[in-house]
């Protein structure tokens, strides 16, 4: 098989040894969530699902308002890493309570300028059932007032949040295809989550007397919409940049979803490919060191370096979270669709460690 580098911008590459497994050609999203039995449609598909409403569930995925209130999650991500900063923006339902996350880590300082997460009643947030044209997610609290829309192809992210003002505009259009897969967790529940790299930011983000531009990398975005376990935990790394002239990204997860189902993909200049299960290994005592991830089969071995990171824990007794978010980059190698092993130094993401009951 061919062998090609793909240094993260600005970053130099060596060759790796060949590998022997391509990630996986997704079959296209369907147009609906919920099939003729009523039931969401598993699976993971490259392309957005067009109709990604709740409202024609039914048998055991059939809930009640108060079912609903109980059980279902809502949130949308913006990630926007470049060389000098790393923006998280979060608009969290959890349908009894409402969060979000505003952080903004400034590389070269290597210390965070903006660190909030706060837990406010419900009703305080709002999201939509789209993730594509017509999504709309709004938070408001004490010094919040945050908003991701999307129109035409065009999300407009803007809030104030403490001493930080964003005003993001981000092109779906000339991005790469989403990601969307839906999983069965169990007896009337599952996960529903499309993610999207590659889409060009536009805009500033102002902490106080700084300003921090976007000028056309790249952000990633991810809605996800389930009936969720009660006790959940996860571990994800997720990136969205440029290497070269390529535009790459991945998505990955580790304790989330049942075996053989998943999110674990990658994007190489194209529409997302699947690849096997993706095991994570990290020091829980000491986070900020190395962290190794490697795919089942061999078509994904990364290392993370974390610079930076947040963290949260929460304890109401009935509800409870312990997060973990460092910023970082990654090095190492992700295959691509024609088996070529490509070899990435310094592409700057995140990685999460979140364990909820919820």
């Amino acid at each position: 098989m061919p062998e090609t580098s793909m240094p993260a911008a600005g970053a130099n590459a060596a060759a790796g040894p060949k590998v022997p497994t391509a990630p996986l050609t997704l079959q296209p999203a369907p147009q609906r969530l919920v099939g003729e039995d009523g039931a969401p449609v598993a699976g993971t598909f490259a392309g957005g699902i067009e109709d990604a409403s709740f409202s024609r569930l039914s048998g055991p995925y059939a809930r009640s308002f108060l079912e609903r209130r109980l059980v279902e999650k809502k949130w949308q991500y913006v990630s926007l890493a470049t060389r000098d900063y790393v923006l998280a923006l979060a608009i969290i339902d959890t349908g009894y309570l409402a969060s979000g996350v505003c952080a903004l880590f400034d590389r070269g300082a290597r210390r965070l300028l903006i660190d909030d997460n706060p837990v406010l009643p419900p009703g305080c947030a709002s999201i939509g059932d789209s993730p594509n044209d017509g999504l709309s997610a709004r938070l408001f609290g004490p010094g919040i007032r945050a908003r991701i829309e999307r129109s035409a192809g065009r999300v407009l992210v803007s809030a104030r949040w403490g001493l930080a003002a964003i005003e993001l505009s981000l092109d779906a259009n000339s991005a790469p295809p989403a990601l969307s897969a839906v999983c069965p967790l169990g007896p009337g529940r599952f996960d529903f989550t499309q993610k999207l790299i590659g889409l060009p930011a536009e805009g500033e983000i102002r902490v106080g007397n700084a300003t921090y531009l976007a000028q056309g990398e790249l952000a990633g975005l991810d809605f996800t919409h389930g009936y969720l376990e009660r006790d959940t935990s996860w571990r994800w790394a997720f990136a969205s940049g440029r290497a070269g002239p390529h535009v790459v990204g991945f998505n990955f997860s580790e304790g989330f979803l049942p075996s053989g189902l998943g999110e674990n993909a990658v994007w190489i200049d194209g529409a997302p490919r699947a690849v096997g299960p993706v095991s994570f290994q990290f020091d829980a005592a000491s986070p900020l060191g190395p962290w190794q991830l490697q795919s089942a089969d061999g078509s994904v071995e990364l290392r993370f370096q974390p610079e930076g990171q947040r963290t949260q824990s929460t304890d109401l007794k009935l509800v409870s979270s312990r997060y973990l978010q460092p910023f970082g980059t990654f090095s190492g190698h992700l295959t691509s669709g024609a088996g070529e092993r490509l070899v990435l130094e310094a592409l700057p993401g995140v990685t999460e460690d979140h364990t909820a009951r919820w």
